[in-house]
């Protein structure tokens, strides 16, 4: 077999039985369960109680992989997140490191986050497979490593967007339409599987990083400039999702759609946004025409006849945000006192699936809402 980085290696006769059926069992190409077998071996190897080789050596074999195989595949993601992080910090003592090889790892780093996002549904929508039927013990097992997985990509998906990948438009609807498609990741193929405390919290934690994540994404903090809102028909930033009053449109409907307390942080980031983008249409002489039928949707022209002021779309957003029905503090609340993400205590304890709890760029993101509400 020849190995992706080109060293060609010898298959024993005898190996050849246990690398197809990895391969059978976890649906990956020969070669990669070539590579899995070794790896295995190499750092786990086999337990003294395995008992001798017979016809039931090699399910006890994939029974033992199957924990290793999975911790790999979630390794493979957190291998990006210190480098993401490091990509950000100067001062960091792998920045050289993460300069030199994110470029060759996602060359375009929004179609990397684009594939995030697709493989995130994905697996939403995936099913344990059909020889779990009737092992439940095992089909659970499945369903929480795959939801651990998503977890994991949510993460990835955060610091790529954190400032490696632009908000442009169209990734900035793909995320949300994942996060508001999926409910925060509460609709699962698996959910029957997922009712005991550890699938909760797994849900639980998917569910505050989509939270954030859908925050994070509107990039509050620099619409406090408001030149950084570029009102324009030929906009000098296009990777910038508010350069484009199409995506603008589509946000807002499918925002305002959702007004309960699942998507409430969010909701009242949108309504900040569109506060400054008011603001920003009121310091020009004249409406671009690309903005202008955007612009009349959120604060429609009131006829003649109509004298008294109508309160602008944001502050009734902003008003139904902070209604008692809606619980924007109780979900802050929520978020930084019962949260693996906030809570590092709780993470330890819990064996979270959240790789870096109570990190710094997390409550950057919350501070970005808390800042929304005092403006």
């Amino acid at each position: 077999m020849t190995l992706p980085d080109g060293v060609v290696v010898e298959v024993e006769e005898a190996d050849k039985e246990y690398v197809l059926a990895a391969s059978a069992k976890f649906q990956i190409d020969e070669v990669f369960a070539l590579i899995l077998l070794r790896s295995y071996l190499y750092n786990q190897g086999i337990s003294a109680n395995a008992g001798p080789l017979g016809p039931s050596f090699l399910p006890q074999l994939l029974n033992s992989i199957s924990d290793f195989y999975f911790d790999e595949r979630i390794h493979i993601f957190r291998v990006l997140l210190p480098l993401l992080r490091a990509k950000e910090d100067e001062s960091s003592p792998i920045h050289t490191l993460a300069a030199e090889f994110l470029p060759k790892i996602m060359p375009d780093p929004s179609k990397f986050a684009l594939s995030i996002v697709d493989e995130y549904l994905k697996k939403t929508k995936e099913k344990y497979p059909s020889d779990l039927q009737e092992d439940p013990k095992a089909a659970t097992t499945w369903a929480k490593r795959n939801l651990r997985e998503q977890v994991v990509l949510e993460e990835v998906l955060f610091w790529t967007m954190w400032g490696y990948a632009p908000c442009s438009g169209s990734l900035v609807e793909a995320i949300f339409n994942a996060a508001y498609n999926s409910n925060l990741g509460r609709r699962q193929a698996n959910t029957n599987l997922l009712l005991d405390s550890e699938g909760q919290r797994l849900l639980q934690d998917s569910a505050a990083l989509w939270i954030v994540l859908t925050v994070e994404v509107l990039d509050l903090e620099t619409l406090t400039q408001l030149d950084a809102i570029e009102l324009s028909d030929s906009p000098e930033r296009l990777e910038i999702y508010h350069a484009d009053p199409d995506s603008l449109e589509r946000l807002h409907n499918l925002i305002t759609t959702y007004s309960n307390d699942q998507f409430v942080c969010s909701y009242i980031g949108w309504a900040y946004f569109l506060s400054r983008l008011e603001a920003r249409a009121a310091t020009l002489p004249s409406i671009p025409p690309r903005f202008k039928s955007f612009l009349d949707s959120i604060n429609p022209p009131l006829p003649r006849s109509y004298s008294k002021d109508r309160p602008p779309v944001h502050s009734e957003m902003a008003k139904a945000a902070l209604s008692p029905d809606t619980g924007l503090f109780q979900v802050l609340q929520m978020l930084l006192t019962n949260s693996t993400m906030f809570v590092t205590s709780l993470a330890w304890s819990s064996s979270s699936s959240v790789t870096d709890t109570n990190a710094i760029a997390y409550r950057s993101v919350l501070k970005g809402s808390f800042a929304c509400l005092h403006t």
